[in-house]
């Protein structure tokens, strides 16, 4: 008989993934705000305790992967408590008392928000003031002090990426497609580490045999610089792209004057991507876990980038749709003649 998974976020760009990769060995119990298609699927907000609550009960599952979360760009800072605080504690306390033996939740590295000179590990203090990063740092504490016999692992993860994941990842494609100019805020040798979907499936699967309450760094073994990862992406596409620097104190003020006047969608957390050294250290979940990350973070780019050439017109919902290029439309003119 399979066991049982619960997956939270299930409409989501993780969500759908975690199905495709759960649906041969578990039987699934899928839950989102939003509706959905799926066989036995509940639509439902998991900040409503009774309604969760009544789910778990009913269909008694074995683990639950929570996924469910709002992001950082999300504006509305009640709904990502709710969702990110109060909707974890929820579950958490719901999958206590009805004896669920594994609880598994996806933390971020957006918990750690200056500009790093050494691998982050899993004492590190946390330094964000992203409100995302907030949330998701409360409910850490909570999952952590709790005397619960429940299996917890937590997974903290810098940015997922896999083939079908574009959006924002689209504008950078966009340039390359039609060899714009690649713009580098500063000398580019500062470090973002990605990770893949399937590399943090792998990972979660390895820590359902670990009891008690655990966390885990994963991420990219590998992680290039901007400037090596341009490169790379470049020469891998055979784009004639050009990298050029930029000063960075100019382009932060130049992009946040963007923003103020809503031509573009740029807040810290853009901030941290383009300029920081966020580097987390996974040699924990190495040891314990036997994690392998199969690919570098340039390598994951590139795969994803070709998914999004080959499948461009076909690309159509959630993190997989296609990039609103918007003011970027101005910009990228600008580069191909620059």
């Amino acid at each position: 008989m399979k066991k049982k998974i619960l997956i939270t976020g299930s409409n989501g760009f993780l969500g759908q993934l975690a199905i495709n990769y759960y649906t041969k060995e578990y039987d699934l119990v899928l839950i989102d705000i939003t509706d959905s298609s799926h066989e036995n699927f509940y639509k439902v907000d998991i900040s409503n305790y009774n309604e969760i609550d009544k789910i778990i009960e009913k269909e008694k599952p074995s683990i639950i992967l929570h996924f469910a979360a709002e992001i950082f760009d999300t504006l509305n800072k009640e709904k990502i408590y709710k969702t990110n605080v109060l909707g974890s504690l929820n579950l958490y306390k719901s999958a206590i008392n009805n004896n669920v033996d594994n609880f598994i939740f996806t933390s971020t590295f957006s918990l750690f928000e200056k500009d790093y000179d050494h691998l982050i590990n899993e004492l590190e203090p946390i330094s964000c003031k992203n409100y995302y990063g907030i949330t998701k740092a409360e409910a850490e504490r909570f999952l952590l002090s709790s005397n619960s016999e429940i299996n917890l692992s937590i997974f903290r993860c810098p940015v997922i990426v896999e083939k079908s994941r574009v959006h924002r990842l689209g504008v950078l494609f966009e340039f390359l497609k039609d060899d714009c100019t690649l713009w580098i805020l500063g000398d580019g040798l500062n470090r973002i580490q990605f990770v893949s979907a399937l590399d943090l499936f792998n990972a979660i699967d390895k820590s359902l045999i670990k009891k008690g309450k655990n966390v885990y760094n994963i991420g990219c073994d590998k992680v290039e610089t901007m400037k090596e990862t341009f490169e790379f992406l470049i020469n891998k596409t055979e784009s004639r792209s050009k990298i050029r620097h930029f000063n960075k104190p100019l382009g932060i003020f130049l992009l946040k004057v963007l923003s103020f006047f809503k031509l573009i969608n740029f807040i810290d957390y853009h901030h941290k991507i383009l300029v920081s050294n966020i580097v987390l250290d996974i040699s924990r979940a190495k040891k314990d876990l036997n994690f392998v990350p199969k690919k570098s973070t340039a390598e994951l780019l590139l795969e994803a980038h070709n998914y999004y050439i080959e499948n461009t017109n076909n690309i159509q919902k959630g993190s997989a749709i296609n990039p609103k290029m918007g003011f970027f439309k101005v910009i990228k003119l600008l580069s191909k003649i620059i």
